[in-house]
């Protein structure tokens, strides 16, 4: 039963191997051999026959099968032919990543001369830029190291991030792993011209895009210095209002004592005079304490009078305390953000408001019998209402943070991208200086409490009400702290793969200082704040925003 079992499985492999050798003979001139009168074939497949659009940028014949043809002299109504070529670069692009009008296949790959190119292009993913192209010859061969920048092509915008390659939906995608090759290209960025209107950056990866940059110069243009931070105003904060007089004696039983006065600071913050303490017949009431109470609520600070007796005159209302001056504010202190439009950098912190003026305390009422005298029988016997203390001032609004400095970064690589760089040159050029912080604004004036009321006429020995205490004044808005200065990178990076080839220049510029604090000396550092990074290539820590939605 073996051997007959054996046999049958033989043949069925021998049928299998025959098959296998008709079907290769039909697709290829390859011969099939075995080792021996075994049961096992084995096939050679050649290699594939190479495209004439591969090979070397620097050596490779450009043809119009293998690309899209750009010319400062060309036309965007042409087909991008090297007889015809097309005027501006992201037409080309255009062209090489969805094919020509007439149903040609996606080329993927723009040949462009030799020359300046003033617009910023958006590259999808997989689609090539074989720039420094000779065109006056009619051959589109490569120009070679001349020392002329003419012999690259320049891609320069007024304004804009010059190169952005495209990557995840917006990508043109041939393959997995599809690359994008910038080969004989110059890209030089504006100072600063990315959105933020600070920083200089002069060329983006977005989410995973990959990129080989060869042969080429990847230039950023200098950060923009941050602006000082916002001044508060320069006139005092709202001062107190003056406390309201206490009504004269003999003139009702009881003397309401005069009604506090507010000032009012805005967001629910107000100062408040202590209410004049009412006049009796035989006593006088107490004034109130002015508001806010201080912290810890010190001895003899803003408390309110006590009234007169027939024995003790009446005592006035404490000056209110004075608004704690706000401190000055931090510089600023991080690295910032790499994302979808370039680098946000950090401003310095806002100075905080300064604290309002305690209100004076109320002033003692006064007694309508004195020692001596009282009011005259007929008439209403209660003595001399105390004066309302006066209202603080309301505190000093901070000043606003200085800004950042732009950063000067060649190449952002953002999260998932891929980035070579490979016999080019990448520089970034001065980051900006941070901005200097703004000053704060002075408190208010706390304003003086009303008078207590007096006696009647003729009554020389009855002592008047006693008036409101002083509110206190605002204290001094903070001044503000100075904002960060930019960075200077050769490639900045977050969440991205960087190969940096021996053949390669990747070198930063000057980063920029940290913004000063507001009234601050260089010396004391106080407020100052963060300078900026200079390196070669840097790795954000923080992830990147994430493409906008």
């Amino acid at each position: 039963m073996r051997s007959r079992s054996m046999g049958r499985r033989r043949e069925v492999l021998r049928s299998l191997a025959s098959v296998a050798l008709g079907l290769a003979g039909a697709a290829t001139n390859t011969g099939c051999y075995s080792d021996s009168c075994a049961d096992s074939y084995w096939c050679e497949v050649p290699a594939p026959e190479p495209s004439p659009c591969d090979g070397d940028p620097k050596t490779a014949t450009a043809l119009d099968m293998c690309g899209v043809f750009v010319s400062e002299l060309g036309d965007d109504n042409s087909p991008g032919t090297k007889d015809a070529p097309v005027r501006t670069l992201q037409h080309a692009i255009g062209l090489a990543a969805h094919g020509r009008s007439h149903g040609e296949k996606a080329t993927r790959r723009v040949y462009a001369c030799g020359g300046s190119f003033e617009e910023a292009v958006s590259l999808p993913q997989g689609v090539d830029i074989w720039g420094g192209r000779l065109c006056a010859g009619g051959d589109w061969s490569y120009g070679g190291p001349l020392d002329e920048q003419s012999a690259l092509t320049v891609i320069a915008p007024p304004v804009g991030i010059p190169v952005r390659v495209l990557g995840g939906d917006d990508a043109v995608i041939a393959e997995e792993d599809a690359t994008s090759v910038i080969f004989g290209v110059r890209v030089e960025a504006a100072d600063a011209s990315a959105s933020d209107g600070k920083s200089s950056i002069a060329m983006i990866l977005e989410h995973g895009a990959r990129v080989i940059v060869q042969g080429s110069e990847i230039l950023a243009g200098d950060g923009k210095n941050g602006e000082p931070g916002e001044d508060a105003p320069s006139f005092r904060a709202k001062a107190g209002v003056l406390g309201n007089d206490g009504v004269d004696a003999c003139i009702a039983n009881v003397s309401l004592g005069a009604l506090p006065v507010v000032t009012a600071c805005g967001d629910g913050i107000e100062s408040t005079g202590g209410q004049g303490g009412d006049g009796g017949l035989e006593t006088g009431g107490g004034g109130t304490s002015g508001l806010p109470e201080p912290d810890g609520n010190p001895d003899n600070i803003g408390l309110g009078g006590f009234g007169a007796s027939s024995s003790m005159a009446c005592k006035a209302g404490e000056e209110g305390a004075d608004g704690a001056p706000a401190d000055r504010a931090a510089g600023a202190v991080g690295d910032g953000l790499l994302g979808f439009d370039g680098w946000v950098g950090v401003r310095g912190d806002d100075g905080k408001p300064g604290g309002v003026g305690q209100g004076g305390g109320g002033g003692g009422g006064g007694a309508g019998r004195g020692p001596m005298n009282a009011c005259p029988a007929g008439r209403p016997q209660g003595g001399a209402a105390g004066g309302s203390g006066g209202s603080g001032g309301c505190g000093g609004k901070g000043g606003k943070g200085g800004d950042y400095g732009g950063a000067s970064i060649a190449i952002v690589a953002l999260q998932g991208s891929h980035l070579t760089i490979d016999a080019s040159t990448v520089l970034g050029a001065k980051g900006g200086n941070g901005g200097v912080g703004g000053t704060g604004q002075p408190g208010g004036g706390g304003s003086f409490g009303g008078y207590g009321g007096k006696p009647l006429a003729g009554l020389s020995d009855m002592l008047p009400a006693c008036r409101g205490g002083t509110g206190g004044n605002g204290g001094r808005g903070g001044d503000a702290g100075g904002g960060a200065g930019g960075h200077s990178l050769g490639i900045g990076s977050v969440g991205a793969s960087v190969a940096i080839l021996e053949t390669a220049t990747v070198l930063p510029g000057q980063a920029g200082t940290g913004g000063l604090g507001a009234n601050a000396p260089l010396e004391s550092r106080l407020g100052l704040g963060q300078g900026g990074i200079a390196q070669f290539w840097y790795r954000f820590d923080a992830p990147d925003p994430g493409p906008p939605q």
